[in-house]
């Protein structure tokens, strides 16, 4: 999708998931080993992302799941939504990702308005009160990563004998101007594949992600159809997408220093918390911001006299 040297966008008339697939097999070739997805203590290879996503697309088949169906996705873990949201996708369904840290009643009322068949989920007490919102909702299927009473394990998806499996084949195919590829509940939208693509196109041109640059973004600072996008674009690209899991800024510094981030997504107010009083630590990290807004003007200038790092504005949250 997009080209290898220059970063510069290609034409391509795939889907966003089987241009991401694609990309993937050919990082985990010449990637040396650099993980595609990074989470707190865990992280996600490109040979096995590329591996997993038909498989588990398979197995979601085999379990009832339609081209058409809606699949909720409700995760806060950067490597899991990875996953699933490709999962679904490959399978024919349309993902629609839910805010994680959301109310049951509210999860219920979302599932409700999205028309979701079917919900994947994580483990703890988030994953229980999507549980709890599912039995009031048209949800008849739950998969969770992790032990979930009451629900099907991701795991149970991703049979040893379907990891070569081909990627199931849509039917009908796919209109990429036509067909939703993605059901957003905040704020609500229903973007078509060709859309999204579109979305990749224009975040590419913003964001100058290039073959081994690290990422790090929080979920709270962007919408989901961004922090969704900037996965796609590190995982084509051929870079690591390092999801951090709280939203504060000392949360943001200690894992850009963990992971060796090279760039980094924050909202106006986190740019004026580095630019003022962030203290990056020691070995201060030569970083790229990306901000969801507005910057302004004197907070731009501030981070970059004080700390020595560049700012570019990625448009509306």
């Amino acid at each position: 999708m997009f080209d290898g040297d220059t970063g510069r966008p290609a034409v391509s008339d795939a889907t966003v998931t089987a241009t991401v697939l694609d990309a993937a097999r050919r990082n985990a070739l010449r990637g040396g080993g650099r993980p595609a997805m990074v989470g707190p203590g865990r992280e996600l290879g490109y040979s096995r992302f590329s591996v997993v996503v038909p498989a588990a697309a398979a197995g979601l088949a085999r379990h009832g799941v339609r081209p058409g169906d809606v699949g909720a996705i409700h995760l806060a873990d950067a490597c899991d939504t990875a996953l699933a949201v490709h999962a679904v996708s490959a399978a024919g369904a349309i993902p629609a990702p839910l805010p994680p840290h959301s109310s049951a009643r509210e999860l219920a009322q979302m599932l409700n308005e999205s028309r979701a068949r079917f919900l994947m989920t994580g483990s703890g007490e988030e994953a229980v009160l999507a549980l709890a919102a599912a039995e009031r909702s048209y949800v008849r299927q739950v998969f969770a990563f992790g032990d979930l009473p009451g629900a099907t394990p991701f795991a149970r998806l991703v049979d040893n004998h379907e990891l070569r499996a081909p990627l199931p084949d849509p039917s009908p195919p796919v209109d990429l101007a036509r067909d939703v590829a993605l059901r957003l509940c905040d704020p609500p939208a229903q973007p078509t594949h060709a859309e999204r693509l579109a979305e990749l196109h224009r975040l590419a041109a913003r964001a100058g992600v290039e073959q081994g640059d690290v990422l790090a973004c929080c979920s709270w600072d962007c919408t989901a159809s961004t922090w969704l996008a900037l996965m796609n674009l590190c995982l084509i690209q051929g870079a690591t997408f390092a999801g951090v899991a709280e939203s504060d800024t000392e949360a943001l510094l200690r894992d850009v220093r963990e992971h060796g981030a090279t760039l980094a997504v924050v909202t106006p107010d986190k740019l004026r918390a580095l630019a003022r009083e962030g203290d990056p630590g020691p070995g201060r990290p030569r970083l790229r911001l990306l901000v969801t807004g507005t910057a302004d003007a004197e907070d731009v200038r501030a981070c970059r006299a004080r700390l020595g790092w560049t700012v570019t504005d990625l448009g509306r949250p």
